[in-house]
């Protein structure tokens, strides 16, 4: 299946909606290949490994005759549907059913449905095999299935169609479904598998909708599978040789000692020269930070290169929108003490004492109280210029760094799921416990290193600077 792109998907309501999504109900987990589709039709899965392809495809359309011919009213060729018949008709089932299959291929499945619980199925298909062979199968097979793209997967998944095909339930036009039931006589090496794959798992979703599932038999079938092993743990290590950082950072820090001494020397009174350099003094600390404590893979790393953004594109903004504005530079300064001020007057009126707390209230109120009387400062809680990010970085021409970095590296800010997913927990490799996460307590799980990014945004702030202020070749980056 071709995947979709984004520009395929639908957009509502502040939401990307995928094409197949969008012509179907959401697929849930119950309905899902992996969770809540394969454990209905692992036996048939076990027939076509024990057989091998052609002669499994056969004897699974033998059996579905069995089945069309004692249960006409069957819904769909479910385990849980088979389970759930009448003692007596299960039993001529299964006696019909070993006329045509070895009792060894269903044993696998004894582990799961004991005889407490499954009598007749249990009693008919048990066999010599020891349990731990038993769950080598069923572990075996359920990781070759769990991709519902594979050749192994697909020819479960056109059993299924195939059985709603026999029962005329499933109304498909001539064409396809003469070219559906082709399926089983070709290879998978076969080029015009490469079109007729497709089609049959496409359909087999149609059949979402007309299926129902059962989630005591998943939930059955779930907890008994991953209670027969360990978890198999396993993490992605992205570190890399640490950068040689120092000859970098100390590269930065004479360049912005060059710009401070002419601030001071020259124009100590220039507020836009005093912004600018603030948020590149700014930037320069968080990346010593990053230097300084190692944070090169860390999700601490991610967080700093998101703030060298925000401050790369907000220098950018504030350049090329200062001719619009009276005084760009002061705005931008009481923007941040309005916050300031916001924070410490909701601690004022609050009357509550925190005396352990990181945060220093009342010098947070000296600095309010810096420039002029805090009852003359507005506190603005919109967006700076009432953009946000995105829109600033659109306005400047740097929609890359957002869509590319920033957003991402918001994930980890807000402890997204996604960024929780990638930094916090590591994989089990077992597929009966479903590919399930188990929280990185031993913080093996290292995340890529955010270096190049961060010396790539520091560049271009610099460039900024440079841009406006010049720069002694002697002092550039790279130079001795």
């Amino acid at each position: 299946m071709e995947k979709s792109k984004l520009s395929d998907h639908t957009f509502k309501k502040g939401k990307f909606i995928t094409p197949w999504n969008e012509m179907l109900s959401e697929v849930t987990r119950e309905n899902s290949w992996f969770h809540g589709r394969l454990p209905e039709y692992f036996w048939i899965g076990l027939i076509i490994k024990f057989y091998g392809r052609r002669a499994g495809l056969m004897k699974c359309n033998a059996i579905f005759r069995i089945l069309r011919e004692e249960v006409p009213g069957l819904e769909a060729p479910r385990f849980s549907m088979i389970l759930k018949l009448d003692i007596s008709i299960q039993k001529g089932l299964f006696e019909a059913m070993l006329m045509i299959i070895d009792k060894k291929v269903f044993a696998p499945l004894t582990a799961i449905f004991t005889y407490t619980d499954y009598p007749i199925f249990s009693s008919e298909f048990q066999s010599s095999e020891s349990v731990e062979e038993r769950i080598e199968c069923i572990n075996s097979l359920l990781r070759e299935a769990s991709d519902h793209q594979t050749h192994f997967s697909t020819d479960i998944r056109f059993m299924v169609l195939y059985f709603h095909l026999l029962s005329g339930k499933l109304q498909m036009p001539s064409a396809s479904i003469e070219a559906i039931l082709e399926y089983p006589h070709l290879s998978h090496e076969d080029e015009i598998m490469r079109s007729i794959r497709p089609r049959v798992r496409a359909a087999e979703l149609i059949l979402l909708e007309l299926e129902s599932f059962d989630a005591k038999y998943l939930d059955y079938f779930w907890e008994a599978v991953s209670k027969m092993s360990d978890c198999e743990l396993y993490y992605i290590d992205l570190t890399e040789s640490p950068p040689d950082s120092e000859i970098y950072i100390s590269q930065v820090k004479t360049i912005l000692e060059y710009y401070t001494s002419l601030l001071t020397s020259v124009s100590p009174l220039d507020n836009k020269m005093l912004v600018l350099l603030g948020i590149a003094t700014y930037s320069y600390k968080r990346v010593l930070e990053l230097v300084e404590h190692n944070l090169f893979h860390t999700i601490s790393g991610r967080g700093i290169t998101r703030v060298l953004i925000e401050d790369y594109i907000m220098m950018k903004y504030l350049l090329k929108h200062e001719t619009s504005h009276s005084d760009i530079w002061t705005e931008y300064q009481y923007y941040g003490i309005g916050q300031y001020k916001l924070i410490f007057e909701r601690y004022r009126q609050s009357g509550i004492e925190r005396p352990s707390s990181h945060v220093s209230y009342e010098y947070m109120d000296m600095l309010v109280n810096e420039y002029k009387d805090k009852e003359f400062i507005d506190m603005d809680t919109s967006y700076f210029n009432k953009q946000n990010v995105r829109l600033k970085a659109k306005d400047v021409d740097e929609q890359d760094l957002f869509n590319y970095y920033y957003d991402y590296d918001s994930a980890f800010e807000h402890g997204l799921w996604g960024a929780i997913r990638e930094s916090s927990l590591v994989k089990c490799n077992s597929p009966s416990h479903q590919y399930h996460c188990i929280p990185d307590i031993e913080n093996n799980q290292k995340l890529k290193s955010v270096w190049d990014d961060c010396v790539g945004v520091m560049n271009k702030t610099l460039s900024v600077l440079e841009g406006i202020y010049g720069l002694p070749t002697h002092l550039a980056l790279g130079e001795e």
